[in-house]
């Protein structure tokens, strides 16, 4: 993950303030970057770093690796994807069941899930999404 800072310099206002700091994991990222020296006042600073989601949240991009996945579809509503075929059973059994009974963990992988991909008026568009996955897998 990379920070990046670029304001007017709050000592002098001589040059622009520039910073940049990169990041192995967004656990690592600290509310502040050093940012380079002014040639004028000699004085560091010390700026608020802000950091920016680069892609939508529905892009189908892996978290590990930065690499965007082989097995998405795209709908109206936003893209559907899954990383392999365990995955796409898993969602497909979701999706295609009528009545989702029980009370789901907050942190499970189903309650995480878009509100327009579990919404039961989206299902026929979902589940048709799924079914070009699945033919997609087969092929390969």
């Amino acid at each position: 993950m990379r920070g990046f800072v670029s304001r007017p310099r709050g000592h002098c206002g001589h040059k622009w303030v520039l910073a940049e700091e990169l990041y192995k994991t967004p656990r690592d990222i600290v509310g502040t970057i050093k940012a380079s020296q002014c040639s004028e006042c000699k004085k560091d600073s010390h700026v608020d770093s802000k950091f920016y989601r680069k892609e939508p949240e529905d892009h189908a991009i892996d978290s590990i690796f930065g690499l965007e996945l082989a097995l998405k579809e795209t709908t109206r509503h936003g893209t559907v994807w899954v990383y392999g075929k365990p995955h796409l059973n898993e969602l497909k059994q979701y999706i295609e069941a009528k009545l989702r009974e029980g009370v789901t963990e907050e942190w499970s992988y189903f309650s995480r899930l878009p509100t327009w991909l579990k919404s039961a008026k989206n299902r026929e568009i979902v589940l048709k999404a799924i079914l070009k996955l699945e033919k997609r897998l087969v092929n390969k």
